[in-house]
């Protein structure tokens, strides 16, 4: 990534590349909460889901930061689901090239949440996978930008 991150979204991405080890991704448990604690509040985890041939990213977590910045909470939720469906190639893509690239993807985005406080966020998307290769998760770091 050759963008110029805000020192938060830095530091978890460099904790993130500590724990890749010999091309192997870090696992979900390698991010103990206890571990997350500067970031707690801005941080989301998306899981993939597998529905046959479709690929859905649904919400396992969501910080309270996060929830203020959206007007709510979408733990348990498709991302699909949520997002307009003129919206969701474009704000689903970068989860599909983070899982595709098995490397970190950064970017803004504007919230399609009517509830949203702020519109326009940060966000750093950090690969997952159990078993240290196939991306299963997504470590995601939100900030208002």
């Amino acid at each position: 990534m050759s963008e110029t991150l805000r020192p938060e979204l830095e530091a978890i991405q460099s904790r993130w590349r500590e724990l890749c080890r010999d091309g192997h991704l870090p696992a979900r448990g390698d991010f103990p909460p206890e571990s997350l604690t500067r970031w707690l509040g801005h941080i989301q985890i998306v899981e993939r889901v597998r529905e046959g041939e479709l690929v859905r990213h649904r919400v396992r977590l969501v910080g309270t930061r996060i929830v203020y910045y959206e007007g709510r909470d979408n733990t348990g939720l498709f991302l699909d689901d949520l997002i307009p469906i003129e919206q969701r190639d474009e704000i689903l893509e970068p989860y599909r090239r983070c899982a595709e690239t098995r490397t970190p993807v950064y970017g803004t985005f504007y919230s399609c949440s009517e509830a949203a406080i702020s519109s326009q966020l940060e966000r750093l998307i950090l690969p997952l996978a159990g078993d240290g290769n196939l991306v299963d998760q997504f470590l995601v770091a939100i900030y208002r930008a």
